[in-house]
């Protein structure tokens, strides 16, 4: 286990919320006020991809570039706390600034109604074991 790659990977996560607040002022501010009439929900759908495809990038440079030796449990740890990180960020966001109830805050976990957040989540936990996969074949 490396304190240093869980504290590097802490910081990192700040770099992942800042890649999710671009995604979502994108979607806000473009294809959501055109795709919303007509296909509904399909702006937070194609979000959820582009969001999934750069937390993947964005893990890949990250791991690529340090210097702090993992494990994979490590990674599965360093993906969990991630998950929780940004759970707590969205619940916090959500309630108390957006001022949605925990009900709504609940629904966009959803998937089985055609929400992708859950994806979102589950790709924190997916992207750097693929990464870690592709980076050993590399070598």
């Amino acid at each position: 286990m490396s304190t240093n790659f869980y504290k590097s990977s802490i910081f990192f996560w700040f770099i992942l919320l800042i890649l999710a607040l671009i995604n979502a002022t994108i979607r806000e501010t473009t294809y959501k006020p055109l795709l919303v009439p007509y296909i509904g929900i399909w702006a937070h759908q194609i979000s959820s991809l582009t969001g999934i495809i750069l937390f993947f990038l964005a893990i890949y440079f990250f791991l690529k570039k340090t210097k702090n030796k993992y494990t994979q449990k490590d990674l599965i740890n360093v993906g969990l706390l991630w998950i929780l990180m940004t759970i707590i960020f969205e619940c916090f966001m959500n309630i108390f600034i957006r001022h949605l109830s925990f009900q709504q805050v609940l629904q966009t976990y959803y998937f089985w109604t055609g929400d992708t957040w859950f994806f979102v989540l589950l790709s924190l936990l997916i992207s750097p074991l693929i990464v870690h996969r592709i980076l050993h074949k590399k070598s």
